[in-house]
């Protein structure tokens, strides 16, 4: 089980900061990070928040599989991200990511995200 290094927890800290609510990029849904720390991120959507469910944690090593991805590969897409490593919580990974300073969306439909510049591997 892979958590959540320093690097991706300073990541996530400043989107927080910035803001909780992360659309997705394909369809704009609003997903609201409840909390965060090194085993993964809990998620509010639409959905649980109409059902009055907990927030769902989308598990660290979901994150940390995308974020190696974009760092080795200097791109990542949506589909790669879901069938390749098996991102179940992908569409909210990809939007998360796109956060990052670093980060550009390249592309909407196929999803594509990339790095604008060298980042340094953990």
């Amino acid at each position: 089980m892979k958590n959540l290094d320093d690097d991706l927890l300073e990541r996530i800290q400043a989107v927080f900061e910035a803001h909780a609510e992360i659309e997705t990029l394909t369809n704009k849904r609003p997903n609201w990070i409840d909390r965060f720390d090194a085993s993964g991120v809990w998620v509010e959507t639409l959905r649980s928040r109409r059902l009055g469910t907990a927030p769902q944690l989308v598990p660290a090593w979901m994150i940390v599989a995308a974020w190696n991805r974009l760092k080795i590969k200097g791109e990542l897409s949506h589909d790669e991200l879901l069938n390749e490593l098996n991102v179940k919580r992908s569409a909210f990974v990809m939007a998360l990511l796109a956060q990052f300073p670093d980060v550009v969306v390249r592309s909407i439909y196929p999803t594509v995200l990339a790095l604008t510049r060298t980042t340094g591997q953990s």
